[in-house]
């Protein structure tokens, strides 16, 4: 007994000498849960959302309500760090739906808030893809116009304002390429007058706001003159420059112009300008009209004329109506010819009927100018030959000078118009013995080659009288030799040439208002083989009353 007594004394001996501070005691464990995010919208369509969870411990997942029919939560426990995947189903309703979600970690919780977006109702629609304002080209096309719509695309219609069917023409309508689209395909024509034309085209459908395309077709843009060479009295005058033009433009008057002409106004579709008087022998300048409202990128338009001031050159010519000229040529004439040129300044002021024909110079049966005859437009040239015929295709106007050159050489004819080439023509014949092809010309036949005289060199007439010529002809020449462009355009060609020029074998020129005859002024007149124009009334025989009628001109026109 004193053992234990002893043992157990000492026992407490042992913790009596403790201190209380000297125990140690484990702390508690502070509890804690958060989550990223809180909130989150998942779209009508449905999806998914990761939640991520930060805890001190084992947490769970609960929530306030049953959502399983349109959210599922991946986990409801788990363990810090773990992720957490909301799979949510489409939302097909109009109200949006929300899902309440706490995470629980001992005593302490967070919360997540999950909404499903409502399926938004499109009502029906109508919009236009392509612009509201479309320009087209004046050359004709195709205009495809798209739009969007919920509506199908057969049941959309179309409407135009009034007028425009008859160039804007409706094709079909096809499903377009993306879904919801329709393209509406329309042709429209060439638009082929000076100014623009517009359209409005509305597509529309039941129930929904109709949409319009404005569409506007340009013209082509024009700038140009009626004639590029305006001859001005020497006294003065103003003249009137026709002008057709659907742009804007502005007007310069060269240098050589500025002190003798100028621009007054525009009126009637003409500009016109005053020219000062002139007492000297010649002037020119030129007016050009240039575009001013070209878009960028294109080249503006412009239009040149030429205004000129001369003394006259020509002052008589020979009054055709009723009268028919001839050489009288001695010594078989100018004979065989295989290059020759025909050359006369014609004013014609009136042209016959169709069918009819109102001659120039040549001889029947040989080489004829002539206007008209079956087949050929009463206002086109045609040269009749023993080969054939051409109907030159450029048609001539009335009241009008204009120079006509016919060149013949290596058995082709060339006809020029004021200087300009309007084509060339190789005669040939079908014949019984085979194709006959035109070489020479016979121009030998006097006046007298027949009793009745019809099928010499006639001008103005030929083999009977109501082939006459209807208007003024002066500067009448026949060449021995096939003149070129250029020499036919050389200054002054058309009034004047040296009677002296090489090849020149007639030259016939008016140049008084007196006499009966017409002298051959070639080779300065010393050449008598060529004889003088001689006149014959219409109506009378061949060698009935002379007497030319002489009539006032100036050319170049002033």
């Amino acid at each position: 007994m004193k053992k234990i007594f002893v043992v157990a004394a000492s026992v407490l001996a042992l913790f009596a000498c403790s201190k209380p501070d000297d125990v140690k005691v484990a702390p508690p464990v502070q509890e804690k849960i958060s989550v990223t995010p809180h909130t989150a919208t998942i779209p009508n369509t449905g999806g998914s959302f990761d939640v991520i969870v930060s805890s001190s411990g084992e947490w769970t997942l609960t929530g306030k309500a049953d959502y399983s029919s349109w959210v599922v939560p991946s986990v409801v426990k788990g363990v810090d760090g773990d992720i957490v995947k909301f799979t949510v189903q489409p939302n097909l309703g109009q109200e949006a739906l929300v899902s309440d979600w706490t995470f629980t970690c001992g005593k302490v919780e967070d919360t997540f808030k999950l909404t499903s977006s409502p399926t938004e109702i499109i009502p029906d629609h109508l919009k236009l893809v392509t612009a509201p304002s479309v320009i087209l080209s004046h050359e004709k096309g195709s205009l495809i116009v798209i739009a969007e719509s919920s509506i199908n695309y057969r049941d959309l219609k179309y409407s135009l304002s009034e007028g425009a069917e008859s160039w804007l023409v409706y094709q079909a309508t096809f499903e377009g390429d993306k879904e919801g689209e329709a393209k509406f395909v329309f042709e429209y024509t060439a638009l082929e007058g000076l100014d623009d034309r517009q359209a409005e085209l509305t597509l529309s459908a039941e129930g929904v706001e109709p949409v319009k395309v404005t569409v506007l077709q340009e013209a082509k843009h024009v700038l140009m003159t009626a004639k590029d060479f305006y001859p001005a009295k020497i006294d003065g005058e103003t003249i009137g420059v026709g002008i057709t033009a659907n742009v804007a433009y502005s007007i310069n008057i060269s240098e050589e112009g500025k002190s003798w002409i100028t621009h007054k106004e525009k009126k009637d579709g003409k500009e016109y300008f005053e020219i000062a008087a002139f007492s000297e022998q010649k002037r020119s300048a030129k007016v050009t009209f240039t575009q001013t409202d070209a878009k960028e990128g294109e080249t503006p338009l412009s239009a040149e004329i030429t205004i000129t001031q001369q003394n006259a050159i020509i002052r008589w010519a020979v009054r055709m109506d009723n009268n028919r000229l001839f050489p009288k040529w001695e010594n078989g004439g100018l004979g065989t010819s295989y290059n020759f040129t025909l050359e006369c300044l014609i004013k014609p002021e009136s042209f016959k009927q169709t069918g009819s024909i109102m001659t120039i110079m040549g001889i029947e049966g040989q080489f004829l100018l002539r206007f008209g005859d079956v087949g050929n437009s009463p206002n086109k040239i045609q040269i009749a030959t023993t080969a054939g015929n051409w109907n030159i295709p450029e048609e001539l106007p009335a009241n009008r000078w204009t120079h006509v050159a016919i060149t013949f050489g290596n058995k082709v004819a060339t006809a020029y118009f004021n200087g300009v080439k309007i084509g060339e023509y190789t005669f040939q014949k079908q014949m019984y013995y085979g194709t006959t092809t035109l070489e020479w010309v016979d121009l030998s036949p006097s006046w007298s080659y027949e009793p009745s005289g019809n099928r010499c060199f006639w001008i103005g007439y030929s083999y009977e009288s109501n082939r006459d010529f209807r208007g003024l002809m002066t500067e009448f020449r026949i060449w021995k030799k096939t003149l070129t462009q250029e020499e036919i355009n050389a200054p002054n060609h058309f009034y004047t040439v040296d009677p002296a020029s090489e090849g020149l074998k007639c030259y016939w020129r008016v140049a008084s208002g007196e006499g009966e005859t017409i002298p051959n002024v070639s080779d300065g007149g010393k050449n008598p083989l060529y004889g003088e124009l001689n006149v014959r009334k219409q109506g009378s025989d061949n060698k009935g009353d002379a007497g030319i009628q002489f009539e006032p001109v100036s050319l170049p026109e002033n």
